[in-house]
């Protein structure tokens, strides 16, 4: 009883890692007869696929529609967002090439090998995105089409502008949100259990290549983060801003640190806002425009993390994956890192997303979410980190981006 209570009191995290503990250590004790249990983890998985579909319609619809109060900021949104395409593809594009080259799932044989490679044309994946019939494509789970469909669903609601039944819809989207996600909050609270079942049965089948397959999976993940904030980030500051990057580092230093402590996009935002506009010279109407919205899309680190994921799974059950798979991935990286930032327990729940999409076994999702602390710190903090980034660009095409404040040479009061 008091180690129940004790249990109770401890934070989600704290749960689904002990969770993961002692199903690994009853995996080794039991052996396979502790298959027994994979039923509770299965039911774990379809409870995800579940939530998965209204979560990312919903923040997608939310965003698009929303991106419409740039109006009177052409300029700033148009000067954003192709930051934010260019650099979100890059990063996913880096995930990629980094599990391609590691191959974290390499030698960790999950299932009998599978030689044939999807015969795949390009130009017909692209067009199977395109959705021919809305209900079809959410209930036979065409996660693409769905993404979509929201997409134009969200910039349709955008410009019905400020009447009535624009703010009314758009009223809708967020109120659908704020539902998907209490809806993911509620399946999250059972993921402790299933991370148990589906941890203990298979490392009682698999032994000791589960731990392997993750500390790899990991490394990568680190190494394709540490790629894109200290490679990518400072030859844009560098050889675009003309701008010293060692300077933009110290002047994020304390949203860096908030980033990685908490966890927390949202919980970082204010202190982003507070260093952009004080420490690297951006405008205050530029900063409150663009923030807010790198905070919900702008997330490169999920673009990165997403894909690593699916070549990961891939190599562990050497499936092969055909060209135009592979421009899917870096593609669903870049949206579906996009849409899905604030989901409580996203990481898990968009893992499942896409790997669903890619057709992958999904056995592999509790054990993200039983680490997914060791990826959340350094993942947070890129995707704080690059946020301010394209607020700069954006200033300096504009000429408004003030250097003696980047500097240090002029202090902004207030």
């Amino acid at each position: 009883m008091g180690f129940w209570s004790w249990y109770r009191k401890l934070s989600l995290t704290n749960k689904i890692t002990i969770a993961m503990i002692l199903g690994a250590l009853i995996g080794f004790i039991v052996g396979p007869e502790v298959a027994v249990l994979e039923p509770i983890g299965t039911v774990f998985i379809r409870l995800l696929k579940m939530v998965a579909l209204p979560v990312i319609f919903f923040s997608i619809t939310t965003g698009a529609s929303g991106v419409v109060d740039l109006a009177r900021f052409k300029k700033i949104g148009a000067l954003f967002l192709l930051y934010w395409a260019f650099s979100t593809i890059i990063s996913s594009t880096v995930g990629l090439t980094w599990a391609a080259i590691l191959k974290p799932g390499e030698g960790i044989q999950l299932a009998e090998q599978q030689t044939e490679i999807a015969q795949v044309n390009i130009l017909d994946a692209f067009i199977k995105w395109i959705p021919d019939n809305i209900v079809a494509a959410f209930a036979n789970y065409e996660m693409i089409q769905v993404v979509i469909i929201a997409i134009f669903v969200g910039i349709a609601a955008a410009f019905m502008g400020e009447s009535g039944e624009g703010k009314s819809i758009r009223n809708f989207f967020k109120a659908g949100a704020e539902l998907s996600m209490k809806l993911t909050s509620m399946v999250m609270e059972f993921t402790p259990y299933g991370v148990f079942a589906l941890m203990a049965s298979i490392t009682g089948t698999t032994g000791t290549t589960v731990l392997g397959a993750l500390a790899k999976m990991v490394l990568t993940q680190w190494i394709a983060y540490a790629s894109i904030m200290f490679i990518v980030y400072p030859l844009i500051i560098l050889f675009y801003l003309k701008l010293n990057p060692i300077q933009y580092f110290k002047n994020i230093y304390p949203a860096i640190v908030v980033a990685f402590t908490t966890c927390s996009s949202a919980a970082t935002l204010p202190v982003a806002m507070e260093v952009s506009k004080k420490r690297l010279g951006l405008p205050e109407d530029m900063v409150n425009l663009i923030m807010p919205i790198g905070a919900a899309i702008n997330q490169h680190a999920v673009a990165a993390e997403l894909p690593i994921y699916v070549l990961w799974v891939s190599q562990m059950y050497d499936i092969q994956l055909s060209p135009a798979t592979l421009v899917t991935t870096i593609i669903m990286g870049m949206i579906l890192g996009s849409g899905g930032a604030s989901v409580p327990g996203g990481a898990v729940v968009l893992a499942a997303t896409l790997l669903q999409t890619m057709d992958l076994p999904l056995t592999v999702v509790p054990w993200i979410a039983g680490i997914y602390r060791l990826i959340d710190m350094p993942n947070t903090m890129l995707n704080v980190v690059g946020d301010p980034l394209g607020g700069m660009i954006a200033a300096s095409a504009l000429g408004e981006l003030d250097r003696d404040v980047y500097y240090g040479r002029k202090v902004v009061e207030g």
